[in-house]
């Protein structure tokens, strides 16, 4: 359950967009952001972490209009796992989840995201 330095899904630059489909639809009722902290890093630095970033909803994975669930601010400075309730809610499900960094944490270079956790109610 650990994350390790570089086991990470790191992309290049400090904005990216990363697509999750989900087992089943699920009302979204938060996200949480995960990177690892100053201790665990080789450099005593966290700068790979995302800081703003944004949720969207996806029906498909071609859906060119999503559901805006909220902008976001990761804070590298506190604790590596944050929580972030969405700011709207949706009277629908959805199985696709799109998240979006805007920026990072002052790494020119590159991004990391190493756990992604999707919270909600299953659509029975």
């Amino acid at each position: 359950n650990n994350v390790a330095p570089g086991q990470c899904w790191a992309f290049k630059g400090s904005s990216g967009c990363i697509t999750i489909k989900l087992l089943s639809p699920i009302y979204v009722t938060s996200i949480t952001l995960e990177h690892i902290t100053v201790h665990e890093s080789p450099n005593s630095k966290t700068t790979s972490a995302p800081r703003c970033f944004s949720v969207w909803g996806l029906k498909s994975i071609n859906d060119k209009e999503g559901y805006f669930f909220g902008k976001f601010m990761y804070d590298n400075c506190a604790s590596p796992i944050q929580n972030f309730p969405m700011k709207k809610k949706s009277n629908e499900s959805y199985e696709i989840i799109e998240l979006k960094i805007h920026s990072n944490s002052g790494n020119p270079n590159y991004t990391c995201l190493y756990r992604v956790r999707v919270h909600g109610e299953l659509d029975l």
